[in-house]
């Protein structure tokens, strides 16, 4: 559970690349945090870090900006830098806030097996989730693990900082900046370069026009493949269960997805779980999709509010995901 998805098993240092400020600060910043990690301390820092909750020996390096700017990249990086010399453990907070063990009992587990915590797109959507979020990074706090975290938000936007107990508001306003460096990577979104071929493909047009391009690949398309419409798609993921779905999802070589429509927050959270999923998969199948509208105005954060805003807010990152998972191209009625 805290490997690496094989997804980022070729992520180096050496190969991130650095076209903003903020991406080259981020680089050194956690080049620097791989060093002090491989860093035995002394019995005397072991003996402050005891005393004080502030040490410095400790400190954990939070990444947050825009999605598609490498922060992953850095993280898979940092990872493969301090494995097998300092116990490494690398954990996306979905597979976190699946888990029924109390969060407390599970930090403890991860403590007693690893020395560094990477810990991949901390969420904001559910006040819950923040509660048991809070409760594992102060376990390991506690217990002296080093966390390197990537967010596409600020502590200070969690809703617990506004809705949830006080001990949860105290710790995300007074506590987290002095136990974590917070940095800001901005950036491009490098998924949507064009400098290499994706394995699938995305239709955006009219809908008859599309929906035509897209079954004439399919039907020429010569591998294991489904044909699976989104209303289809949405049905079984309301009918069957998430990992049994996503089994099945992923037995074709090609999954062809047409008539892509998001009516509302339900629809979003079921797509961005399976397109998410299908991303980190080693054993994908190549997507196709078709849409009358692009994918970025799906679910735009600029058309909601509260919750809703939040949750299109993280759906931003399934966009940039199916960018990088997909060619996608315009259509009009004339072409």
């Amino acid at each position: 559970m805290l490997s690496l998805p094989d997804r980022f098993s070729d992520a180096t240092f050496d190969s991130y690349r650095t076209p903003s400020a903020t991406q080259e600060k981020a680089l050194r910043s956690v080049r620097q945090f791989v060093e002090n990690a491989r860093t035995v301390p002394t019995l005397g820092e072991r003996m402050r870090h005891l005393f004080s909750r502030s040490s410095q020996q400790t400190k954990g390096l939070y990444l947050v900006g825009p999605v598609g700017t490498g922060k992953t990249h850095l993280l898979a990086s940092a990872y493969h830098a301090l494995n097998p010399d300092v116990p490494c453990g690398f954990l996306h907070s979905n597979a976190l806030f699946r888990l029924n063990e109390h969060p407390g009992r599970f930090a403890e587990r991860v403590a007693d097996r690893c020395d560094v915590l990477c810990l991949d797109e901390i969420e904001i959507d559910d006040a819950a989730n923040e509660a048991r979020l809070v409760l594992v990074l102060q376990t390991l706090e506690q217990r002296g693990v080093r966390l390197l975290a990537t967010s596409n938000v600020e502590p200070e936007q969690f809703l617990s900082n506004k809705v949830g107990p006080g001990r949860f508001r105290r710790f995300l306003r007074e506590t987290f900046r002095e136990q974590y460096e917070v940095l800001f990577v901005g950036g491009e979104d490098y998924r949507r370069g064009r400098d290499r071929a994706r394995p699938g493909r995305g239709w955006i047009g009219p809908e008859t026009d599309v929906r035509t391009i897209i079954r004439s690949a399919y039907e020429e398309d010569a591998r294991r493949r489904r044909w699976l419409p989104f209303p289809e798609l949405r049905d079984a993921t309301t009918t069957t269960p998430h990992p049994t779905l996503m089994r099945s999802l992923k037995e074709p070589q090609a999954l062809y997805v047409p008539d892509i429509k998001i009516r509302d927050t339900d629809d979003a959270l079921r797509l961005l779980r399976v397109v998410d999923d299908l991303y980190l998969a080693p054993d994908a199948p190549a997507f196709y999709f078709s849409s009358a509208v692009p994918a970025e105005a799906w679910f735009s954060a600029a058309a909601h509010a509260g919750i809703a805003k939040a949750i299109a807010e993280k759906f931003e990152r399934t966009v940039s995901r199916l960018y990088d998972m997909c060619d996608v191209s315009k259509h009009t009625a004339e072409t």
